[in-house]
Parts: structure tokens; C-alpha cells; sequence
């Protein structure tokens, strides 16, 4: 009798633990939304990565980057990126450097995916094109959403369920 209330208490509390863990860990995505379309992509990363939005910028047409970092659920601006000295003069940037580092902290990010080529983000090696989710005209929004893993893992594992069958 002893030896089952001494392994039931050790369940119970190994169960608190794991609920513990499945409200309280939280799984980071940047969470990329068409407002004109109700199309969402999301990508986990974790809570301070870099990431980074390229554009040709529309009245120059010349390629910038601008480099973020996660920051809890806030987006951090760090740099922008341009070799034009004019999209550098348009940024207010007074140097030629290629490399103009920013400290700004944002919430979210909008963007109208316009009528050139080549916008998109880069996440560690992966180039997400906004045509993955819009069209010509859309507006986007990518912020920082966490979620508790314990969410996370209904969510996916009901979705799987259901794609299977």
C-alpha cells in the first residue's frame, strides 16, 4: 500500500511538472499575415535570431536589406544594407558605408508587396518570397507571436491528425 502512494505522488507530481512546462514554455514564430487574403505562413525561431527583409526599393530600384533580430515579441530594426549612395541619401544615411546599423523597436512590420520582383525575408538560410502568400496590391504584416508549447502541440499533432485522415 505504502509503495503505490509513494508512486502515485511521484506521477502526480511528474504530471504538475510537464503541465508546468506545456503552459509556461513558449515556441516563437514570425508570423507573416495577408490582411487582403486570410493567408498566414509562420516560422519558428527562436527568441533573439536574425532575420532579415530584402526589397528594391521602389523609387531607385536599387536592392536593400534591412537586418532584424527577435526580441522577445517585439522585432528589432539593427541595420540596413544598401551599396546606393542614393537609397542611402533617401535613408538620411550621411556615410557610404554598405552597412548602416539602426536601433529601432518595432511591433510589427507592414508591407504592400508591389509591382517588382524580389521581396521577401531571409531566415537563417531560407529566402521566403512574399508571393508564397500574396499577390501584386496585398498588404502584409509579419510580427512576433509566441505560443505555450503545450498549445503548440495540440494544434499540431489535431492538424496531422486530421491530414492523415
Amino acid at each position: 500500500m505504502r509503495k503505490k502512494s509513494w508512486l502515485l505522488l511521484t506521477l502526480i507530481g511528474l504530471l504538475i511538472v510537464l503541465g508546468g512546462a506545456f503552459v509556461f514554455k513558449k515556441i516563437t514564430f514570425l508570423h507573416l499575415e495577408n490582411l487582403d487574403r486570410r493567408k498566414t505562413l509562420q516560422i519558428r525561431v527562436s527568441p533573439t535570431e536574425p532575420f532579415s527583409i530584402f526589397y528594391v526599393h521602389s523609387i531607385y530600384l536599387e536592392p536593400v536589406i534591412e537586418e532584424f533580430r527577435v526580441e522577445g515579441e517585439a522585432i528589432l530594426l539593427q541595420g540596413v544594407r544598401t551599396k546606393s549612395p542614393a537609397v542611402m541619401e533617401y535613408y538620411g544615411f550621411e556615410d557610404t558605408k554598405e552597412f548602416h546599423p539602426v536601433t529601432r523597436r518595432l511591433g510589427a512590420l507592414y508591407f504592400k508587396w508591389g509591382t517588382g520582383e524580389g521581396q521577401g525575408l531571409i531566415v537563417r538560410e531560407r529566402k521566403i518570397y512574399l508571393s508564397e502568400i500574396g499577390e501584386r496590391g496585398d498588404r502584409i504584416r509579419l510580427r512576433v507571436i509566441t505560443v505555450p508549447l503545450g498549445s503548440y502541440l495540440l494544434r499540431h499533432f489535431r492538424f496531422s491528425r486530421l491530414l492523415r485522415g
